[in-house]
């Protein structure tokens, strides 16, 4: 994300995490090496993540899901090469965080008191 006004940011990261598919590809990009994976490594994995099949789901990441994340900064999708990097975006792995910590426990103590 290019880190302009912090509204539009956060506008941004909730856009980009909207879809599960979108959270399951920066939580693999997050936990691979060097933070890069070849497109069909990171199509079975995110396939993985999501319970989707992965010859459904590739398209869709490689024709509407990872361009997005490009096109915001938060990934270096290179499809000529079939490679996918990531650099941390400190902003939207915070957010992702406390979205993931939606399901647990300690948020539902939390948002009942």
């Amino acid at each position: 994300m290019a880190g302009g006004d912090a509204e539009d940011d956060l506008d941004t990261a909730f856009e980009l995490l909207s879809d599960r598919r979108r959270r399951a590809v920066i939580e693999v990009l997050r936990t691979a090496p060097r933070g890069s994976l070849e497109f069909s490594a990171l199509a079975d994995a995110v396939a993985a993540v999501t319970d989707d099949d992965v010859a459904d789901l590739a398209p869709a990441l490689y024709y509407s899901h990872l361009p997005k994340l490009d096109a915001a900064d938060v990934v270096d999708f290179d499809a000529e090469a079939g490679v996918v990097d990531y650099d941390s975006e400190p902003f939207i792995e915070r957010c992702l965080d406390v979205a993931g910590t939606h399901g647990s426990e300690q948020w539902t103590r939390r948002c009942s008191k």
